[in-house]
């Protein structure tokens, strides 16, 4: 749905938990016309709709104006898309930072807080594309596997850690995990399966994910947890895009002519496709023969370890965004045009 602030005269702020959620509804002059708390239900959806649609004129002159807050702001995110209302999803960092200095805070104010930042700066926002429910399941299974990897490692680790200091009681611990360990590898084993068979029924997937495979040091995983962070690499997110999400894009720190502390990378990213492509760029030192001696050209020339493997960061989301683009496999000697021309 196309964005074009002047065709909205009321604006919704949603303040989003587990039973409830809030809303504030403004109209064009920014005054409050109406409050009211719902259940975060089907019903609870159906009886927002209907008290929206009763205080304003046609829906379509409605911007609405929520949180990405995970699984809880699905039920009503996939009521009002379906509707066609006009939704706008954000960070609630960047709506909490746009507001100014506020004071005092509790799920009533948080609703009419949104409102207003949907109403000042809805020249910027951009509409949430549609939900996909491939890529939202995708993302569940793949969570799931974290959660059950992650549960996995901690008891095994701790279980192995008594081996050799208290014998005993390994035998024990041994013997009471074993069944445990079992159904955990077992449930691993249906997720990697149930992840497959989804893949199989979106051929655009799997033709992304084999693209993005041909580059060395990238893996299954962190490959799929990228397309659905990006649903299945959409044309909204270039390289630098993703870069900035993922927390590896540097930023120049600089003012006047007294402050210039360089460029770094911002503490503003997803921690977890941050820990995933670390590793990813890790693997691609040891694995990748140009990246290996990219890397170690750089480390001779006296660069810092840690911005060197950035860099490498950075030119493994810029391969794998153009592969995805150009739907050829990845080239290690391949030379662009004007490097050939460059080379002559």
């Amino acid at each position: 749905m196309e964005n074009s602030p002047n065709r909205y005269l009321f604006f919704v702020g949603i303040d989003l938990s587990k039973t409830y959620f809030d809303a504030t509804l403004l109209n064009q002059n920014a005054k409050k016309v109406a409050y009211q708390q719902f259940k975060n239900t089907t019903v609870g959806c159906e009886e927002f709709l209907q008290w929206v649609q009763q205080k304003t004129v046609q829906l379509e002159q409605v911007l609405f104006c929520m949180e990405h807050t995970g699984i809880y702001g699905r039920l009503v995110q996939h009521f009002l898309q379906d509707h066609q209302a006009a939704l706008w999803m954000d960070s609630g960092g960047q709506i909490k930072y746009c507001l100014g200095v506020q004071r005092g805070k509790n799920d009533r104010i948080d609703s009419f807080r949104i409102a207003s930042y949907a109403f000042t700066r809805c020249h910027l926002g951009r509409l949430t594309p549609m939900y996909d429910t491939q890529i939202e399941l995708l993302h569940d299974l793949l969570s799931c596997r974290n959660r059950l990897l992650g549960a996995y490692n901690t008891l095994k680790t701790a279980q192995e850690e008594t081996k050799d200091f208290a014998p005993t009681s390994y035998s024990t611990l041994k013997e009471i995990q074993t069944k445990a360990f079992e159904g955990m590898k077992s449930s691993l084993q249906e997720l990697d399966a149930q992840i497959n068979v989804l893949i199989e029924k979106n051929p655009d997937w799997q033709t992304n994910l084999n693209l993005a495979l041909s580059i060395k040091g990238l893996g299954k995983m962190t490959v799929l947890w990228l397309l659905v962070y990006t649903r299945n690499f959409s044309q909204e997110f270039n390289a630098r895009r993703v870069a900035a999400l993922i927390g590896v894009a540097p930023y120049a720190i600089q003012s006047g002519t007294s402050i210039d502390k360089g460029t770094h990378t911002s503490n503003f990213a997803h921690q977890h496709l941050k820990v995933i492509l670390h590793m990813a760029a890790m693997a691609a030192i040891r694995c990748n023969p140009a990246i290996k001696i990219y890397y170690k050209r750089k480390k001779e020339e006296g660069k810092n370890g840690l911005l060197v493997l950035n860099n490498v960061k950075n030119k493994l989301i810029h391969q794998l965004l153009a592969v995805v683009r150009s739907k050829q496999l990845f080239d290690p000697d391949f030379l662009h045009p004007r490097a050939q021309l460059k080379a002559a």
